[in-house]
């Protein structure tokens, strides 16, 4: 047997971590040629390296006794390479070496087995989530640490670092061991950056794991476990579950069928020397393995011909070909334990240029071709081309309406008048109009154009523009509608089922599978199960939110219609699939307390509130007139000032940072800061947040703060504004210090308080903590903050004091028979006059 040589060529290929210079069929597409490939493992080379695989079974075909002669050799080597470079023919790796275990419901252990399968399946899905939700809960552990600016030893500490004992806590949470944390913290201070970890594999390539007899009657515990696990074979026999458990693993191979034509001019004698051909090298790469043959393209096969998948004479042609192919391979001699067979292999397909084994409905006329710079246009099939002239059809009518007129000048909705009267000029319009061949949706030809017209025209924000699922027509003011008939005369319907210019008997030929349903697909597998060597095994997939009935009803479906066996599984959940919880309602009212006897001996229990408090994103405006403090301090001799200003209930919403001798680029640095912390935190951002990310950050000016009575030193000008925020709105006490040289490079303070320094509990008056402008004289100016006896250190009736009646200050003292206000001068007598000044 000879194949046509396809035309080679060099090409750039981007692989997963380089692009390379490749030869291979100019032909193929980048995402075929990677196929193959991957699959030899070779990296540029194709032609030879699959004539190098070639001669690899003709060597392992010497060994089983294939070949009689060299000459019988050669031709092998030189065909099947011919063969698979020209797209006829594909082998795949070998699978599972060992037969999958078969269960019945005789069987002891059937109940067993679907429960444990089951339950294992649901323990694989927890780990790799539990992996994922580790990873990066762990990876946060080494952030907190590698963030750190401070001492490297209390970075690495949970009780000096808030941000890590927080990581750490969330990541305990999560199921992480103290161990692993402690690890995560070793590994940051080491120098580590990424904590990487790899999601468990558990299961083969193709994930079937277990082979059920389901009666003809689907058993429902069967059913579930299919639906949950997608990993059970269905065998509606014991017959049926013996042949599917005994054929399975080992290698397959399958022909294109459409590469040897259709109708009268199908080359019969070159289709059957192509099963030969195959079928000596499965045996040679079989190995004592099992090894199936399949034929891939029958739906598009039917197509080329003008034949209906689902009618008789589709199916007679199918079971006629499959006849000739049987006969082909008992004819050659060659024994595969598998014989010829129907089958389900994605890779396999991708190879073959995207026809499966599988013997399914078509998947529609429109498919996807390649430009010489790599682009992906969409383009006719040529099973669609060739049905269409067989049936006499208008070529150009059905490109038109399948892919589309390509041009907007006279489209319903959005023509090219309603794009300029939208804004959009001539320049836009043809950037969108040479996009359209590349387009899946009309959204995305428009996605090509200038984001600064989508900007300056259209209005359209950052976020916009970063959003997946923005739409440019949509945020011009065109309608769903409007969009939608203009995507179809743009960028055509994609199918030819409901062409009005097809008779129903020439649509009924362009039907797809979801035209169809699985109804046809089990009618054509049970005409062609004669000729097979396995029982011929659906593999269908549900969508993904279908429900354990819906599975059941499937398997019933394929039970009645003569299909021996059948593997269901679901679509796997959306990426982005988010589950809308309602809020938690508000708790029942709490009854009324019960003081008799039995509630004084009822033990006393433990009462856990939780509140859960909500904020929109939106900003939360402050008061036009509102309150804070000014707060001046130097800091390494840099003085500083600090404003806050707050909302009602005393939060803090926004900080002014002042630094009035500095340079005028680290003034305008720390102004705009400022304005990023305030609008922050006006828009819900916690000062917690805040005060741990900026802590313990070190730059110059750092070192002793004077002028604040709590933080006495800070290794920055942003540790020092944080660590008093810290201890004004907080009470992070933690973060205030007495020693002016404790964060110095030393890290040593200066022991004791030194004898004679400013006692506490000294009464102040109120005035130097209320903003008398802010009161505007409501309160009254003889406040006066009263020291406590604890403060000063006596008994509660120990503490008497006279307040001046004129400025309200704890400063009067006896003088003689007079009291004399230290504060204000003013004298009175002690028979009862009033004070005067």
């Amino acid at each position: 047997m000879r194949s046509e040589t396809a035309r080679i060529e060099r090409r750039l290929l981007e692989r997963a971590s380089s692009v390379a210079e490749v030869l291979a069929p100019a032909a193929w597409t980048d995402a075929r040629v990677e196929a193959w490939l991957d699959w030899l493992d070779e990296t540029s080379d194709l032609p030879a390296a699959l004539f190098r695989y070639a001669e690899g079974l003709v060597q392992a075909g010497d060994v089983a006794g294939l070949f009689d002669s060299a000459r019988a050799r050669g031709g092998f080597r030189r065909d099947l390479g011919a063969a698979m470079l020209s797209g006829q023919m594909a082998i795949s790796a070998p699978r599972l070496g060992q037969r999958m275990p078969l269960v019945q419901p005789a069987d002891s252990d059937f109940a067993g087995a679907l429960v444990t399968l089951r339950a294992e399946h649901r323990g694989r899905a927890m780990a790799r989530a539990a992996v994922r939700e580790l990873t990066a809960r762990l990876q946060a552990v080494m952030d907190s640490v590698l963030r750190c600016e401070g001492d490297p030893a209390a970075c690495a500490d949970p009780r000096a670092n808030a941000s890590l004992a927080r990581a750490a806590e969330a990541a305990r949470s999560a199921g992480a061991t103290d161990a692993m944390i402690l690890d995560a913290i070793s590994l940051a201070r080491a120098g580590e950056h990424d904590w990487s970890s790899v999601d468990p594999r558990f299961s083969d390539v193709d994930g079937l794991e277990l082979v059920c007899v389901a009666g003809e009657e689907p058993d429902p515990r069967v059913a579930v476990a299919a639906w949950e696990t997608g990993a059970v074979a269905a065998a509606f026999s014991p017959e049926a579950g013996q042949a599917v458990a005994r054929g399975w693993g080992g290698v397959r191979g399958a022909i294109n069928v459409l590469a040897f034509g259709a109708g009268q001019d199908f080359d019969a004698p070159g289709f059957d020397a192509a099963v030969a051909l195959l079928a000596t090298g499965l045996a040679a790469a079989a190995d004592d393995r099992p090894a199936a043959l399949g034929l891939a393209g029958l739906a598009d096969w039917l197509v080329a011909q003008g034949l209906a998948y689902d009618s008789p004479a589709g199916r007679a042609a199918a079971r006629d070909l499959y006849r000739r192919a049987s006969s082909a391979l008992i004819s050659s001699g060659v024994k595969l334990s598998g014989g010829l067979a129907v089958f389900d292999d994605p890779e396999l397909a991708l190879r073959l240029g995207g026809v499966g084994a599988s013997a399914a409905p078509w998947l529609g006329p429109v498919t996807v071709a390649e430009t010489e710079d790599g682009a992906i246009a969409r383009v006719l099939s040529e099973a669609s081309l060739q049905g269409l002239t067989v049936l006499g059809g208008d070529l150009a009518q059905a490109r038109a309406h399948l892919l589309g007129r390509l041009d907007l000048s006279e489209a319903p909705g959005v023509s090219h008048a309603a794009l300029h009267a939208k804004g959009f000029t001539d320049h836009e319009i043809a950037a969108a109009e040479a996009a359209l061949p590349f387009a899946a949706h009309l959204s995305d030809a428009f996605a090509a154009i200038d984001a600064g017209f989508l900007c300056d025209v259209l209005g359209a924000t950052d976020a916009d523009l970063a959003d997946p699922a923005f739409d440019v027509l949509v945020l011009a003011g065109f309608t769903e509608a409007e969009i939608a008939q203009t995507e179809e005369h743009a960028l055509g319907s994609g199918a030819l089922a409901d062409a009005e210019f097809l008779t129903p008997a020439q649509q009924a030929v362009f039907q797809t599978a979801d035209d169809l349903g699985p109804v046809p697909y089990f009618a054509l597998l049970a005409a062609l199960q004669p000729s097979l060597a396995l029982p011929a095994m659906p593999d269908l997939e549900l969508e993904w939110d279908t429900a354990p009935g819906d599975a059941r009803a499937l398997m019933s479906a394929a039970a009645r219609a003569g299909v021996a066996a059948i593997r269901v599984r679901r679509a796997p959940p959306p990426a982005d699939l988010s589950l809308d919880l309602p809020r938690a309602s508000e708790p029942p009212p709490r009854a009324a307390r019960d003081f008799g006897p039995e509630a004084q001996e009822r033990p006393a229990q433990e009462r856990i509130v939780e509140r859960i408090v909500e904020r929109d994103r939106t900003r939360r405006k402050l008061p036009d007139r509102r309150k804070g403090y000014i707060q001046k301090a130097a800091v390494g001799g840099h003085k500083v000032y600090l404003h806050t200003g707050e909302y009602d209930d005393g939060e803090l919403g926004e900080i002014f940072i002042d630094m009035h001798k500095e340079g005028a680029a680290f003034r305008s640095l720390m102004n705009n800061f400022a304005i990023g912390i305030s609008i922050g935190l006006q828009y819900g951002v916690p000062l917690e947040e805040f005060v741990d990310a900026f802590v313990f950050t070190r730059f110059e000016p750092a070192g002793p703060v004077t002028g604040n009575d709590s933080v006495r030193s800070a290794t920055s000008i942003l540790d020092y504004i944080f660590r008093e925020l810290g201890v004004s709105y907080l009470a992070r006490d933690d973060l205030a210090n007495a020693d002016p040289d404790e964060l110095n490079a030393d890290g040593l303070g200066r022991g004791a308080l030194d004898e004679g320094a400013e006692q506490a509990g000294e009464p102040q008056p109120a005035s130097h903590f209320i903003s008398r402008g802010f009161a505007r004289g409501a309160a009254p100016d003889n406040l006066v903050f009263l020291p406590s006896a604890k403060e000063r250190g006596q008994p509660p009736n120990a503490l008497e004091a006279d307040v001046c009646a004129a400025c309200g200050d704890v400063a009067v003292v006896r003088k003689g028979a007079s009291l004399i206000c230290e504060t204000c001068g003013t004298r009175a007598d002690t028979h009862g006059g009033d004070m005067t000044g």
